[in-house]
């Protein structure tokens, strides 16, 4: 029995909670696992475990903040991030909040893996590992598909799963070697890997209580719901469009509230209002064409649903590639002013043919969602 427990795979999944991308793919390969390798334990992990303090505080709420409310103050701390002096200060900060404790939990729960979905941790896990003493396999998960800052290669010695051959070029760039450069599918939850028929979409929209007949937009943002949602909006209720709308706020509950008053108050546009949503995988199913920032999650559930989108925002840098990824496979565009974006969806939406065109765009893209190579890959480290 002792030789059993020793030989057994015990994986941990670190992530942050800067944004919900780095868990939400630490939860889709464990979910991969679960289905997979069965036998295989793999443990979810915050990064700063423990007693909550200054520093992690920093860095989970102050990404937020920077992302969502103060306008130029990413762009800032992404250029900053671009010098090797504030990547070593930031190794050094998550270093003295962590180190000590993640040591403390490879000896305890017997950690075998440790994939990292958070690349400012990995150097700081790097070192856990080595005063652990133990033989840990350690792989850090790139969550940005295309382009991101080279803080996420600070240390050239690891191993890098990468989701596509302009992001491993971009490592290669930072001085990782390329076998240390691994292309592997995004982790992408199942419910989005596979695109609804016209038959699902329309009993789909009958479900959440939407006109089965009638075109229908989506404007998603993320936890604090789309940037400039009002003006959009607005656009379409002076416009009379004749399409529906449906928007999801998340946790942005002013803006939640002003569009129910909306709603309620003029019936010139069919307006549905939503919170945090369980099912956005069938609002992205159901609808036609979709309004958001370009995250990385984000994009790729609308890429492989096959529904064209028009980015209105994404983050300096980090999110660049995911924008052109859309633009320049004719799947969608890049708009920021309230008016263009309501011309364009209209202009979208006219008629059957132009429709189709871009429907057909992303239909050629050939995204690989085969998270199974990923856990395959995982476990032959081991071996």
């Amino acid at each position: 029995m002792e030789e059993k427990k020793c030989d057994a795979r015990r994986f941990m999944f670190v992530y942050l909670n800067t944004g919900n991308g780095h868990i939400a793919q630490a939860r889709v390969l464990k979910d991969a696992f679960a289905e997979y390798e069965p036998e295989v334990e793999v443990i979810l992990q915050n990064g700063f475990p423990g007693k909550r303090s200054i520093i992690d505080k920093f860095f989970e709420k102050g990404y937020s903040f920077a992302c969502n409310y103060i306008h130029g103050m990413w762009p800032f701390i992404y250029d900053l991030g671009e010098l090797r002096f504030f990547q070593r200060l930031t190794d050094l900060f998550i270093c003295l909040a962590t180190k000590k404790k993640l040591t403390q939990m490879i000896l305890e729960k017997e950690i075998t893996d440790i994939v990292c979905f958070h690349a400012f941790l990995a150097p700081t896990l790097h070192r856990a590992i080595r005063e652990s003493g133990k033989k840990v396999n350690f792989t850090v998960s790139t969550t940005d598909p295309f382009t991101s800052s080279s803080a996420c290669f600070y240390d050239k010695t690891l191993d890098y799963i990468v989701a596509s051959e302009r992001f491993k070029k971009f490592g290669m760039k930072c001085g990782v070697p390329e076998k240390n450069l691994h292309i592997m599918p995004f982790p992408l939850n199942k419910k989005f890997r596979l695109p609804a028929s016209d038959e699902e979409k329309r009993a789909l929209r009958i479900k959440y209580g939407f006109d089965p007949d009638k075109r229908l937009v989506l404007l998603a943002g993320g936890g604090e719901g789309l940037p400039g949602t009002l003006k959009i909006i607005n656009q379409c209720i002076i416009h009379r469009a004749d399409f529906a709308v449906a928007v999801v706020c998340g946790r942005n509950k002013p803006l939640k509230e002003s569009l129910e008053v909306m709603s309620k108050a003029d019936m010139l546009l069919d307006l549905h209002v939503f919170g945090f949503v369980d099912f956005m995988d069938s609002l992205i199913k159901m609808c036609d064409v979709i309004v958001s920032k370009a995250g990385a999650s984000t994009i790729m559930e609308i890429a492989t649903s096959r529904k064209p989108a028009i980015i209105s925002k994404y983050l300096y840098g980090q999110e660049r590639g995911n924008m052109e990824f859309i633009v320049h496979n004719g799947a969608g565009y890049y708009v920021r002013h309230s008016l263009h974006i309501y011309r364009l969806l209209k202009k979208m939406l006219e008629s059957e043919e132009t429709y189709r065109s871009y429907v057909n765009s992303l239909s050629g893209l050939n995204i690989d969602t085969d998270i199974s190579k990923n856990v395959k890959f995982l476990m032959e480290k081991g071996q």
